[in-house]
């Protein structure tokens, strides 16, 4: 029997702060873009995630930087904020989330397995497998291009759904709402 976690609290940290900041940069692209209750979603998750991981995250200052900022933006309610402090607020927040991602990215994920009776893992006991690699890569840039140059109105959707999802867009570190003003 093999047992192990499919996402370490890592990986569905970066998750959690990529999907959060999407809703934000969505929000700041376009504020009619995003309901009251999609940010609200997110707060909460943000929030049940940090109550579950509490001890785990104050381990970690740069997961304390986060949490902090979070609560200067979002639980500071005062009465005399202006537009501009808010769309500062939210940009400082985006900005936490982008050095946490990196940082959590950047520390080694593993994940434990527990046998009992034979197991193996990989090709042939082997654990390097590079027969079915393939390298793509494509400048962000381009693809838009082409897309747009095809006048493909399916391809441009299903680039815009691909970077509305948060990890996506936080790999690539652009979102779906930056995308559309390369369109024409």
């Amino acid at each position: 029997m093999i047992t192990g976690s499919l996402m370490s609290y890592k990986s569905e940290w970066v998750a959690i702060l990529a999907n959060f900041k999407t809703k934000i940069n969505a929000y700041l692209a376009n504020p009619n873009s995003i309901t009251v209750s999609d940010l609200e979603e997110v707060q909460n998750e943000f929030i049940a995630f940090i109550d579950g991981y509490s001890m785990i995250l104050r381990d970690d200052a740069c997961n304390i930087q986060v949490i902090d900022v979070f609560n200067r933006v979002y639980l500071n309610k005062s009465n005399t904020v202006s537009d501009d402090d808010t769309i500062n607020n939210l940009q400082t927040l985006i900005d936490s989330f982008d050095t946490a991602i990196i940082h959590n990215k950047e520390e080694k994920m593993t994940t434990n397995y527990n046998v009992s009776g034979n197991a193996q893992f990989g090709n042939n006991n082997s654990q390097t497998n590079t027969h079915n690699a393939t390298d793509i890569n494509i400048n962000l840039q381009t693809l838009i291009n082409e897309i747009e140059k095809s006048g493909d109105t399916e391809a441009k959707s299903k680039l815009l759904d691909l970077l509305n999802n948060g990890t996506i867009a936080s790999i690539l570190g652009v979102t779906a709402a930056e995308v559309v003003k390369f369109f024409s």
